[in-house]
């Protein structure tokens, strides 16, 4: 553990933007992403702007996934 600590330490001399970089690191190092990427959220809002695909309510997904 005591090198867990050295990184805490070492980490207060570190700017803003870098303790931010590092971060981002560790969360996407830890997390997978799960979900849709930046691509499919601007294709999806595309869509719904479109008028190409309908929108519903969360009440309504909840009824059709049988959750209601």
């Amino acid at each position: 553990m005591n090198k867990v600590l050295d990184i805490q330490n070492q980490t207060v001399a570190l700017s803003i933007e870098e303790k931010e970089g590092l971060l981002a690191y560790l969360v996407n190092d830890v997390s997978p992403v799960i979900g849709a990427d930046d691509a499919e959220v601007l294709r999806r809002e595309v869509e719904m702007d479109s008028g190409e695909v309908q929108t519903i309510s969360h009440d309504e997904f909840l009824a059709q996934v049988g959750r209601a």
